[in-house]
């Protein structure tokens, strides 16, 4: 009985533990600033095979086993630092601040994982700069096409015209004019501020 109860606890914690990570770690990812949209155009899952030089999918690979080791660390690190540093609190309480020491500075290394958890995050973000090519949730292949084209599509703003025509306008410089080709009106771009969201490209099932 007592094996039994052991080896469902530790399937409990399992379970526990991929659910968190499963539901953790793409918002981690996302809250790192990202030069393009790293969700799948058509089912907006995160993470899709892009068309990247090798050292950009090296770059890639690197960066998501150093993310994994610091997301992991970090993860795992929460509950032991607190309880190191509780019993650092209650030594230096006691009278013994300099055995309490060691126990106190314990955050320091929840702050070097998590810099190999930015570190990582940062080099997936520079991978998902590059076009969208294939998307192994929902199967989407989208054509080669440069870079510098691709981010000045997904950087762009999109607003509506009067006659209800969708204008795109580059996102830099700020109020630039555009004309609507259905009713030939010229008007200023509206300036993108933090809270407007910016309208990722879409690409058309075919």
């Amino acid at each position: 009985m007592g094996a039994f109860l052991q080896a469902l606890v530790t399937k409990l914690a399992e379970e526990l533990m991929k659910l968190l990570l499963g539901w953790l770690a793409p918002r981690v990812l996302r809250s790192v600033p990202h030069p393009a949209p790293p969700d799948c155009p058509r089912c907006g899952g995160y993470g899709v095979a892009r068309w990247a030089p090798r050292r950009a999918t090296t770059v890639f690979v690197l960066g998501v086993i150093v993310f994994g080791w610091g997301f992991t660390a970090t993860v795992l690190g929460v509950p032991v630092v607190v309880l190191l540093v509780a019993v650092g609190v209650r030594t230096a309480w006691a009278g013994d601040p300099a055995a309490a020491l060691p126990a106190l500075a314990a955050p320091l290394g929840l702050a070097v994982s998590g810099a190999l958890m930015l570190a990582g995050a940062a080099a997936m973000a520079w991978y998902h700069s590059f076009p969208p090519r294939l998307c192994r949730r929902c199967h989407g292949r989208w054509p080669r096409r440069d870079r510098a084209e691709y981010l000045r599509m997904v950087r762009s703003v999109v607003f509506a015209c009067r006659c209800g025509q969708r204008l795109r306008a580059p996102g830099r410089p700020p109020g630039v004019r555009v004309r609507c080709p259905r009713c030939g009106a010229e008007q200023a771009a509206p300036t993108v501020a933090a809270r407007v969201t910016r309208v990722p490209f879409r690409s058309r099932k075919r």
